[in-house]
Order: structure tokens, then C-alpha cells, then sequence
């Protein structure tokens, strides 16, 4: 099964960045991401075998921390502006997710990242930009300032991800609480 790691954001934070992706309507070739599958990605674990999962949360519940606060910051673009895949929203400050993000690595030593740890929550993929004028309005979006919703991070969530057609579907594994 394919699994991560990820912080799920207030009901309020999902709000704000569904009032982002509005300045995408319209734009051929980007695909915004399903309010409900909205997320903070701590760690992508890939495809795991069914007889691992239940190491992988025993290791996971050795892992403690306190609750602190987030809260939505700037957009951003992935990998920058010039080449934009990914369009997102950051998350501040980064220190408290960047001390859980590696406790959870300490426990799971054997899933190595592929990329640098980003406080960043994904709220579209872009496949391409047909012209202009979509390229000056996603430039544009990431300009605007996002409503500075703040709440409160009191646990991570192991998630299987299942890859459709439509988009992928989330299911809960198991909810590490402090």
C-alpha cells in the first residue's frame, strides 16, 4: 500500500486556501487539489509492504511532542516561478514542524526522503500553462497575501493513498495524538 505522513489543517485554513484556488478558475492545465485531500505532507513513505505496517506505527508511537500552532503564511510555486509544477501555500513557523518531521525520521530510519523538507501545503499541480495570460494570473495568485488562519497541530496522521482516475483517495491508517 502507498502511505505518508501528514498534519490535517482546521476546517477554517482548508476555507482560506479553497478562497486561493479561486484565482485558478479558468486556467487550462492546472489541477486544483480536492479540498477534503488537503494536507501538510510530513513524510512519503511510497508503496509498503502490508506486513510493515504494523512496525511502522509501533515505531510511530514511540514519537512525542508537544501541540503547537501553525498557520498559513505566503504562496509559493514549485520548483520556482519560471517552472511551475506545483503551487502551494506555506506554512509558518517552520521550527516545531521541522522537530516532528525529524523525530519521525529518527523512527523510521529506512524511509529516506527524495527531496528537502519543505513546510508546505499543496493546493495545486500544474501539467502545463496553455499561454500568457494563464502564466501572468498564476504569478499573479502568488502575489496576493493568504488570510493568516492559524490552529493548532495536536497530532500526525499515517495515511494510505489510493491512486485513481478522479484523484487519489485518502483513508486514515492510524492518528498519533500526544
Amino acid at each position: 500500500m502507498r502511505l505518508f505522513l501528514a498534519i490535517d489543517l482546521s476546517e477554517e485554513a482548508k476555507q482560506s486556501i479553497e478562497r486561493v484556488k479561486e484565482g485558478l478558475k479558468g486556467i487550462k492545465g492546472v489541477k486544483p487539489v480536492a479540498k477534503d485531500n488537503i494536507h501538510l505532507t510530513l513524510k512519503f513513505l511510497g508503496e509498503v509492504d502490508d506486513d510493515k505496517v504494523d512496525g511502522i506505527i509501533n515505531a510511530l508511537s514511540q514519537v512525542k511532542f508537544q501541540p503547537f500552532n501553525i498557520f498559513l503564511n505566503k504562496p509559493g510555486a514549485f520548483p520556482n516561478e519560471n517552472r511551475i509544477s506545483v503551487l502551494w501555500v506555506d506554512a509558518s513557523p517552520a521550527e516545531p514542524l521541522i522537530v516532528l518531521k525529524k523525530d519521525i525520521d529518527k523512527a523510521l530510519p529506512r524511509f529516506k526522503d527524495d527531496h528537502p523538507f519543505k513546510t508546505h501545503i499543496t493546493f495545486a499541480r500544474v501539467k502545463y500553462i496553455a499561454n500568457q495570460d494563464d502564466k501572468k494570473k498564476i504569478i499573479d495568485l502568488l502575489r496576493k497575501p493568504v488570510d493568516r488562519i492559524e490552529f493548532s497541530v495536536d497530532k500526525f496522521i499515517l495515511y494510505k493513498s489510493t491512486l485513481l482516475s478522479e484523484g487519489p483517495v485518502y483513508e486514515v491508517v492510524k492518528e498519533f495524538s500526544l
